[in-house]
């Protein structure tokens, strides 16, 4: 039997990365064809692989079409978890849109182009939790089919949601989109950064290892046909599901400072604005994938593991008098709401905090109490293997403020004529809307949830929880000016 030849961009990555370990593991069965930018830092990396049977290594640019085309030519599979991310990605939003949306559409033509119209290809693409938005508690479970709802300034999920309609549009016949949580790597001084403050201590978060992402790509190889044509939330599962200020906790005692609670004052973080959450609805993934192997335990085992000696030394001697002003003097440089407020950046204290005056009710971490609460909730079917009727449409449409203006209904797979509540028309596939998307010509930039939840109950009911309905905001940028995009 000939091997399937698969498409893997990304490679450089950490879910691209541990994907490609585990197509070597499978080197029998499957030929592998890499997409990789020649930076000098990828050529080193991967020098060994070049000219090895059953490995090709286009060096090439999502961007630029003619490579990503020499990359797809007679491949089986396309697994497509590359990505420019944030904290990057906000600051440079013209990478992040030739990478992302650019990138994924290049492949979805790349693949137009392959004999039959691409029909015998198989595309998985990697979306992203972060484009559902801000969802603390107490709506902090999150569900295909929900709203599709960008924090303010999050280029990198804004373009992640354009890249996502383009496929479930594209009219390939075989696609899916695995929206991807918080891959939690083994290097967490790696991942030391201003962006860890923007978010919320009471921030819900299902991890995932990034052994199970890129295991669990790969196991996308080898699903039957019903796996395709539908949007899937990926998670590790219950065993993975904690909260923000519990992972600073265990990983600062990790690393001999006693815990966050003696450095990082609570006002040093947002208290809205960012994303992550609890699926509900994962659990349907990994019936396919089987990829819900590894727990948070597993992972701090695994971080524990990478501490250099010295370190862990260091962590023994240094009593806490000592390390924890140290480590308070560092943290403090990366705390960014400070330089907010200081500088009085009013459109990213609004956005985080809501005003100056919210930023300084912040109680305490006495007063900071987060309940037990079951982790294991699991919804029904998947909404896009459920029979509608024109009804149903016009029932979908009403639930997000709009009207659906079409008089016949084929299938899922079939557009639709619709109007948004501020009268925009456009035309959509019904599983696009169930998938949670809905008026493009709404999508930031410009973020305007405020007139927009004004409008569409279903945004409403995931912008109230901690919006006043008197404020508004309408931005768009918050950090780089002079780099608008349009999608």
């Amino acid at each position: 039997m000939a091997k399937k030849k698969v498409l893997l961009t990304g490679a450089s990555g950490s879910m691209g990365g541990e994907c490609f370990k585990e197509l070597l593991r499978r080197r029998d069965h499957f030929d592998t064809v890499l997409l990789l930018r020649p930076s000098k830092k990828n050529r080193k990396a991967f020098a060994k692989y070049e000219g090895q049977e059953g490995i090709k290594i286009v060096w090439g640019d999502l961007s630029n079409p003619d490579d990503v085309l020499r990359a797809v030519n007679g491949v089986d599979h396309v697994l497509h978890p590359a990505a420019f991310i944030s904290p990057a990605a906000d600051h440079n939003p013209q990478l992040t849109k030739k990478t992302n949306y650019e990138g994924t559409k290049n492949i979805v033509e790349a693949i137009k182009r392959q004999p039959d119209n691409g029909d015998n290809v198989r595309l998985v693409m990697i979306a992203s939790l972060a484009m559902y938005g801000d969802r603390l508690p107490p709506v902090q479970w999150i569900k295909v089919g929900d709203p599709l709802k960008p924090s303010v300034g999050d280029y990198y999920s804004v373009t992640k949601i354009a890249a996502e309609r383009t496929v479930i549009e594209s009219g390939l016949k075989y696609w899916a989109i695995m929206r991807q949580t918080f891959i939690a790597v083994p290097d967490l001084i790696g991942l030391m950064d201003p962006i860890m403050f923007h978010q919320p201590p009471n921030t819900h978060i299902e991890i995932i290892t990034g052994e199970d992402a890129g295991y669990g790509l790969a196991q996308t190889l080898e699903c039957p046909d019903d796996f395709y044509g539908r949007v899937y939330n990926m998670g590790g599962g219950p065993s993975c599901r904690i909260i923000y200020s519990d992972y600073l906790e265990r990983f600062f005692k990790l690393f001999g400072m006693g815990g966050h609670r003696k450095v990082l004052p609570r006002n040093w973080f947002g208290i809205r604005n960012f994303h992550c959450g609890w699926f509900e609805d994962s659990w349907i993934l990994n019936e396919y994938l089987g990829h819900w192997r590894q727990s948070y335990d597993d992972q701090v085992k695994q971080v524990e593991d990478t501490i250099p000696s010295f370190l862990r030394k260091a962590a023994k001697l240094a009593p806490g008098f000592i390390a924890n002003p140290v480590a308070k003097v560092i943290m403090k440089t990366m705390a960014e709401p400070l330089k907010w407020l200081k500088n009085n950046d009013e459109e990213k204290i609004k956005a985080f905090f809501g005003s100056r005056q919210a930023w300084e009710s912040i109680p305490g971490w006495d007063e900071y109490v987060v309940e037990e609460e079951e982790n294991d909730r699991r919804t029904g079917k998947d909404p896009l293997t459920r029979e509608y009727t024109l009804k149903d449409m016009k029932k979908l449409a009403e639930s997000r403020g709009g009207e659906c203006l079409s008089t016949e209904y084929v299938d899922i797979k079939s557009k639709l004529k619709w109007k948004c509540g501020f009268g925009h028309e456009f035309e959509a596939t019904p599983r696009l809307i169930l998938a949670g998307h809905f008026c493009d010509e709404c999508m930031p930039p410009p973020w305007d949830w405020a007139a927009i939840a004004r409008v569409d109950p279903a945004v409403a009911a995931f912008y109230y929880f901690n919006h006043d309905k008197n404020e508004s905001q309408r931005v768009d940028y918050l950090y780089a000016p002079n780099e608008r995009i349009t999608l």
